[in-house]
């Protein structure tokens, strides 16, 4: 299995959003041949999870990882995602977990995992032992844990300064963190963000916005700090404006 973490930095991620295996795979190999170093799969819209086998991983030389959202997030993919069905914490990391298994190189769990509130953090003792669990047997694994915060706001950089280092301190291999923008302003300061936490920080992370305004600036983060950079595969449901096409992504990269 090829390691997230020995990929050379930054590095272009396909987000796969399908609804069955079948189409997954081939948007996957579409991903690779576009561009991309990795795949992130998303496990929360397929209907046949059960089917996925080791061959999905292995047959690729580059690293597949995977998320599973909860189902009210997956609506950014595009209306076909609106109404998926409701997973526990429990269900969806075990899902993950289950993956490892297979081949899967990582995972992605979100800051209030096992502890879920409107901002996506939570600093309960319990929630906390128990995501560190999840991180550890993944490691345990020789996968790669990538841990994401998407609060439904704009942040000040200490915020997002303390939660990348608190996030560090869960089991990250990667932190993961998009605010929400409004305006140009704001888009602009998200920016300036990732300048200055790639001064404050010793590991690898990824800061984005997410909103209208911050369209323009997206597939430019990686030259702000960025280790990786999220994209859209030529084919297939992912509909999410944010994600700039894997071609686009990959010119981006080498300029860097």
């Amino acid at each position: 299995m090829v390691s997230l973490i020995s990929l050379t930095r930054p590095f272009v991620v396909g987000v796969v959003v399908e609804q069955n295996v079948k189409s997954a795979s081939r948007v996957t190999n579409a991903s690779f041949r576009a561009g991309a170093d990795s795949v992130e799969l998303n496990l929360a819209p397929l209907r046949n999870k059960a089917s996925i086998n080791k061959t999905f991983f292995s047959r690729h030389r580059h690293p597949i990882y995977t998320a599973f959202r909860r189902s009210h997030f997956m609506a950014v993919y595009g209306p076909k995602f609106v109404s998926l069905p409701t997973y526990t914490d429990e269900e969806r990391m075990a899902g993950q977990i289950s993956m490892l298994s297979m081949g899967s190189a990582g995972l992605d769990i979100e800051a209030d995992t096992f502890a879920p509130n409107h901002d996506e953090w939570s600093d309960d003792r319990s929630a906390i032992r128990q995501q560190r669990a999840v991180a550890n047997t993944a490691h345990q694994l020789g996968a790669a844990v990538i841990w994401s915060w998407h609060p439904p706001r704009k942040l000040t950089l200490n915020e997002a300064l303390r939660a990348a280092k608190l996030l560090r301190d869960r089991g990250a291999d990667f932190v993961k963190i998009v605010e929400r923008v409004s305006t140009r302003t704001d888009a602009l300061n998200s920016v300036a963000i990732s300048l200055a936490l790639r001064d404050k920080l010793q590991h690898p992370y990824v800061f984005l916005a997410l909103g209208k305004e911050a369209g323009p600036f997206r597939p430019f983060m990686t030259a702000f700090g960025a280790a990786y950079l999220l994209a859209r595969p030529p084919v297939g449901e992912n509909q999410l404006p944010a994600h700039p096409a894997i071609a686009q992504a990959r010119a981006i990269v080498t300029l860097k």
